[in-house]
């Protein structure tokens, strides 16, 4: 860092020391100040100080439990905002590995905060794969498997999330463990007894550490094998091992609703809406895996006569496919509202419920008011589930964690309402408000995360059931009837 940013960090560092929030706020303004004309290698540093500072701000004010479990804190969104655009940075690639890494854990650490354990063990994964014997990626993402698999309701499934939390926390304190600035005993302790912890659990449930994670088939053509080894290469499959491992144990699409209750006379409705969602995430996966094909002609291509616009621009129905697998990926989001609403019995009109009004409303201050079935509900899942909303963008919220989020909710207005074309390569043709253009490279990149987010909700979803679950049963006394999901067909 230069003479400026040394200071800006020594000043924050001290803000932080004396837990000074009115300061870590002007400090906050010199960051943005810089912001405005440093280049992007600073850019990176400069977006990680300001992250710095919201943490602080949110450590200062989390005294009390009440607030680590406060489904309202801005400025954690903010420290995660700050901290991905600092990742997003062109030249972010050419910092010093190691400071690369501390950016990302401190992301992932956020993410799984609140309930973004999907969405965490990723960054913690590419932390690793730039150091894989960094102590706080290994350790936190050790802690964070454990989490998870408290959350599942398969309990041969949390057994393994166990064992590979166990193999991460056995690095995390060892020897050869690398710590950005020097050891922290009180990390090292802490990861210690989780290790011990998980180890204990494991013998507990007499863990079979000799089982063969491939004894399944991946496919029976070549097209069926590529598609499900591409599915485990991007953590695709519904099933929590796919987030630990890619054998194909992993590549199936086992996850369902948990055993629930109803009231007597009550449909038994959730298992269907689960199957729909189910199936139209599937569905959009497999036309993204066929659109990569895409400079294969398809039969329906064939005499269709279209004209050139010399704009670089190349049609056909692969092409389709891909605008058609980000407009149904997205649509999941509403539809899991619809669940949401009828489940927690929240009472919006169906034709006002989406994936960010599901959770509350706007005051005439501007205030964001949660439903009050939401506000004091400590389920770590579906807090992940209302976080990973503050990643999708809508007019009336302004409180966004990802950088790109008016740009994705742009091209499915654009897929589902306007013109959009895909080019082979970035011509030099201007965008309107009528069409858009990107590159199919750029487009599919950003399909590919749509799906990504939809997976992660899913999961959510049915977590989030489960733990609701067994609230319900701690704290209800009333006659119902209880529904375990089963196969079609079995």
């Amino acid at each position: 860092m230069d003479s400026h940013l040394d200071k800006l960090s020594l000043d924050i560092d001290s803000a932080i020391e004396l837990e000074d929030i009115s300061e870590l706020n002007k400090l906050i303004d010199r960051c943005d100040k810089l912001l405005e004309n440093e280049e992007s290698k600073k850019r990176s540093i400069i977006f990680f100080l300001k992250a710095n500072c919201y943490s602080s701000t949110a450590r200062t004010e989390s005294d009390s439990s009440d607030y680590m479990w406060s489904w309202q804190q801005s400025e954690k969104i903010q420290e995660i905002l700050s901290l991905r655009k600092a990742v997003a940075e062109p030249e972010f690639s050419y910092l010093d590995p190691i400071f690369q890494c501390k950016i990302l854990t401190n992301l992932g650490n956020s993410l799984n905060q609140f309930g973004r354990f999907i969405a965490a063990i990723e960054v913690w994964d590419a932390a690793l794969s730039l150091a894989p014997n960094f102590a706080m990626a290994l350790g936190n993402k050790g802690v964070g498997l454990t989490h998870y698999a408290r959350s599942l309701y398969d309990y041969s499934h949390a057994g393994i999330l166990v064992a590979h939390a166990v193999d991460d926390l056995r690095a995390a304190i060892s020897e050869d463990a690398v710590w950005d600035s020097g050891l922290h005993p009180e990390a090292a302790e802490y990861f210690r007894d989780n290790f011990n912890n998980s180890q204990s659990y494991l013998e507990n449930i007499d863990y079979d550490f000799e089982f063969d994670f491939n004894q399944w088939p991946m496919g029976e053509s070549k097209k069926e094998v590529t598609y499900r080894t591409w599915c485990l290469a991007n953590n695709l499959f519904l099933s929590p091992l796919n987030d630990v491992c890619r054998e194909p144990v992993s590549a199936q699409d086992v996850l369902h609703l948990p055993s629930h209750t109803y009231m007597m006379n009550e449909e038994p409705r959730f298992p269907n809406y689960y199957n729909i969602l189910k199936q139209e995430y599937v569905t959009a996966r497999f036309m993204l895996f066929e659109s990569l094909g895409y400079e294969n002609e398809h039969i329906s291509d064939k005499d269709v006569l279209l004209l050139d616009g010399f704009d670089g621009v190349q049609f056909g129905y692969r092409r389709e496919q891909l605008k058609t697998a980000y407009r149904l990926a997205y649509s999941l989001f509403d539809k899991i509202a619809l669940f949401l609403n009828d489940y927690y019995e929240v009472g919006l009109k169906i034709n006002s419920v989406n994936f960010r009004s599901i959770w509350g409303k706007t005051k005439k201050n501007k205030k964001f008011v949660l439903h009050p079935c939401f506000e004091e509900s400590k389920n770590w899942p579906l807090r992940g589930l209302y976080y990973l909303s503050k990643d999708l963008f809508d007019v009336d919220f302004v409180d966004v964690a990802l950088p790109e989020a008016k740009e994705l909710a742009g091209l499915r207005n654009r897929t589902e309402h306007r013109y959009l074309s895909l080019q082979d390569y970035a011509a030099s043709v201007k965008s309107t408000d009528i069409h858009l253009y990107i590159t199919i490279d750029d487009f599919q990149q950003k399909t590919l995360r749509i799906i990504k987010m939809a997976r992660e909700a899913l999961v959510y979803l049915s977590l989030a059931m489960h733990r609701e679950e067994e609230i319900r049963d701690s704290e209800h006394d009333k006659l119902s009837l209880p529904i375990q999901s089963v196969p079609i067909g079995s």
